[in-house]
């Protein structure tokens, strides 16, 4: 019985989580999908992104490498990020603290694939 349940839950959560990968649904995050490391700097991303806090973290490449470091190299995390800009999955901005660093962003299509995953995600639990 209680194998059944976890079974049943596993058996949800690769869904959920293939779902993301549906690129006629989710165009630019699928691309994120596509990796351990990916998926996580997305994760991070849209975290310090929705953080409300005044003196909140600012999302830079300095800070996704050094986050990132365990599961990929630097030059890796670089390359990635700069072939979403590119994509137009992200976007930069000019620090307001130092204006020579630029904040990573989600563009707003990443926003709105992830809230719509995210939205699955709710209702599958």
């Amino acid at each position: 019985m209680r194998s059944e349940k976890i079974f049943k839950g596993v058996s949800q959560q690769i869904k959920v989580f293939d779902s993301a990968g549906d690129k006629r649904v989710f165009g630019r995050l699928s691309h994120f999908r596509r990796s351990v490391y990916g998926i996580r700097i997305c994760f991070e991303i849209m975290k310090l992104y929705f953080d409300e806090d005044k003196n909140k973290i600012e999302c830079t490449k300095e800070y996704l490498t050094k986050n990132m470091a365990e599961l990929a190299s630097r030059a890796t995390i670089i390359n990635f990020i700069n072939d979403e800009i590119s994509k137009g999955s992200l976007t930069t901005q000019v620090s307001l603290k130092d204006k020579r660093v630029k904040i990573i962003q989600p563009s707003s299509e990443l926003i709105d694939e992830f809230t719509m995953w995210l939205d699955i995600i709710y209702r599958a639990a």
